[in-house]
């Protein structure tokens, strides 16, 4: 496993781009919008329970208990929202990319972080799941390679069975699709260069025709 100095080498493609399963990663980020919407919908029932509270104890001692109430609730509205808002961020910034030559792992938000395995390397990959992840189509793929049985970890992968599926087919070289597209560029550069000569060709017919009328004058 190597970190990964540039985005991508030289004709190389992405064949496969995919995130974690939205549901199965972000489930706590589910809970803390429920107890979001939770504070915002008592939020006046709770400001008037407290406030009846500090009329029961005005008689005994003074306490800003409503302002005091108030601006707890907003911060901690406040601060739940901007932790949903990271997990989503966050979430947003991991990729599973698959390309023509290697694995590659990106996560990070303010600092980001990419990780690589060619698939000459691999050798071995494990798939998990969870009740969970088995009702959402989602789990766990473990990639190892190298002598040291270096890991690459892939997280709540979407449909990890054809994702492993099209991992092995890498290794071992099928063609999925990416190499007929390779062909017909080869292709059009074959044909593009040829176009080139043959320019070239009249070009110098041309020079050679001019030269010769010049020389019959």
């Amino acid at each position: 496993m190597d970190e990964m100095e540039s985005t991508q080498q030289p004709r190389e493609k992405v064949l496969f781009d995919t995130r974690p399963r939205f549901t199965i990663t972000l489930s706590s980020t589910f809970i803390k919008f429920f107890i979001l919407l939770v504070f915002v919908y008592l939020f006046t029932t709770l400001l008037a329970y407290v406030a009846s509270i500090q009329n029961f104890l005005v008689n005994y001692v003074r306490l800003p208990l409503v302002e005091s109430v108030s601006y707890l609730l907003v911060i901690l509205i406040f601060v739940l929202f901007l932790w949903i808002l990271w997990d989503i961020i966050s979430w947003r910034a991991i990729h599973y990319m698959l390309t023509t030559d290697r694995v590659v792992v990106e996560r990070g938000v303010l600092r980001k972080n990419k990780v690589y395995m060619h698939y000459n390397k691999i050798q071995d990959v494990d798939i998990s799941q969870g009740i969970m992840e088995r009702i959402f189509k989602a789990g766990d793929i473990e990639i190892w390679g190298g002598h040291d049985r270096t890991q690459l970890i892939m997280e709540h992968v979407p449909n990890p069975a054809q994702v492993d599926n099209t991992i092995n087919r890498l290794i071992q070289g099928d063609d999925i699709g990416f190499r007929k597209h390779q062909r017909s560029e080869d292709r059009k550069s074959v044909i593009n260069d040829y176009g080139k000569k043959f320019k070239q060709s009249e070009d110098d017919n041309s020079v050679i025709n001019g030269h010769d009328k010049k020389f019959k004058q």
